[in-house]
């Protein structure tokens, strides 16, 4: 969990554990170590110039082929472009009038982390945890 310095976005990533190659020397240094390894990254921001209201968002670096045309949920959940990338984006004012809100947000973490991580080859199940109540 960590909070993303250009909009005080409050992110969980997941890691597969592949590095990637180093981005040019033009890359400012907190991306350059930021995206080092492949991830799938999920967060909550508040809204900035360009998108006007509170949004919960997903988005897998490096993308994937074909991304944006995996299913995601709940049904107001939309891919959009995101400077060439595909972003999953669900409007907060969509969680907070659904009939189970909590449901909604786990929906849309799920489905886009399975779209992400299948797209992207990463092995699921190695890396999934066991329930807490198996440990």
């Amino acid at each position: 969990m960590h909070i993303y310095w250009h909009h005080l976005d409050l992110v969980v990533t997941r890691f597969s554990g592949k590095r990637l190659a180093p981005m040019d020397k033009g890359a400012r240094i907190l991306e350059k170590e930021s995206y080092s390894h492949e991830q799938i990254s999920f967060g909550f921001w508040a809204g900035d110039d360009n998108m006007k209201e509170p949004l919960y968002y997903a988005y897998t670096f490096p993308s994937p082929d074909g991304l944006d045309k995996e299913p995601i949920y709940p049904d107001q959940a939309k891919w959009v472009d995101s400077n060439g990338s595909p972003m999953a984006l669900l409007r907060s004012y969509d969680v907070i009038h659904s009939e189970n809100p909590r449901e909604s947000v786990l929906e849309f973490l799920e489905s886009t982390y399975q779209a992400g991580a299948s797209k992207a080859g990463w092995d699921i199940g190695e890396l999934t945890a066991p329930p807490l109540n198996e440990v």
